[in-house]
């Protein structure tokens, strides 16, 4: 009987191990109050990280305007890339309701994860 547990679970333990990352992926601040943040999504193409963030404007009446960074973290969770072009601030409109995607790929291959930073513009 054991056996044939082992055998129905296995599928699932496998699915769990090739879908699992083992460095936290992080959406942050206070933008992120204003959005559904539906997905997250990280893989590597050769040596380099790449990761793709979902967010939906939560309000369907009014656009929506947020600012992201990107902090890019080696194995020891050390940011990479501080104080260069790849950490600056990045504007998304969003449409009421309307589904946005934050693309990215890691500087270097040392990046192990990442950390995305919203905020909300006021206007």
């Amino acid at each position: 009987m054991k056996k044939y547990l082992l055998l129905a679970l296995a599928p699932l333990l496998l699915l769990g191990c090739a879908t699992s990352n083992p460095w936290p992926m992080n959406v942050t601040g206070p933008g992120v109050d204003e959005v559904n943040v539906l997905d997250v999504r990280a893989t590597r193409e050769g040596e380099r990280l790449h990761f793709q963030v979902t967010l939906q404007n939560d309000d369907d009446d009014d656009p929506l305007r947020l600012r992201y960074r990107v902090t890019w973290l080696d194995s020891n969770f050390i940011a990479v890339g501080q104080d260069t072009a790849i950490s600056d601030w990045r504007v998304l409109n969003f449409a009421p309701g309307e589904r946005r995607f934050i693309t990215g790929t890691a500087p270097t291959a040392a990046c192990a994860t990442f950390d995305v930073y919203l905020q909300e513009i006021d206007d």
